[in-house]
């Protein structure tokens, strides 16, 4: 398989590593969740689907505000998956940083994690 694109490294990455467990991993109220290559390639496709479905074309800007996690991790290949662009934001900026970005980057859509 050739790859091509960022998001290529996932189907490539199942190639070369079937049946892992544990491609990705993250904390889920303070436990250790593990998730296979094959969730991981799941879960972006799903989110892809999912924003081809609200309407999202390709060019369009996304940004997402989360600490660092394995959903953002979806978010960015199903993002990428459609086209579509992905400015992350880290959530402890400033107000005055967000308007900024928001405003520059012409973002469409936000995504936000956290119960903040």
């Amino acid at each position: 398989m050739e790859v091509t694109r960022i998001f290529d490294l996932l189907d490539r990455y199942a190639e070369l590593c079937p049946g892992k467990t544990d491609a990705i991993a993250g904390k889920d109220g303070g436990n250790w969740m593990t998730f296979s290559t094959e969730q991981f390639i799941e879960n972006s496709e799903n989110i892809s689907y999912g924003l081809m479905k609200l309407g999202v074309q390709k060019g369009d800007t996304i940004a997402s505000i989360t600490h660092n996690r394995p959903e953002w991790s979806y978010l960015d290949m199903g993002i990428q998956m459609i086209g579509a662009i992905h400015i992350p934001i880290y959530p402890t900026i400033s107000d005055a940083d967000y308007e900024y970005i928001l405003k520059h980057a012409e973002v469409k859509y936000i995504f936000v994690a956290g119960e903040e």
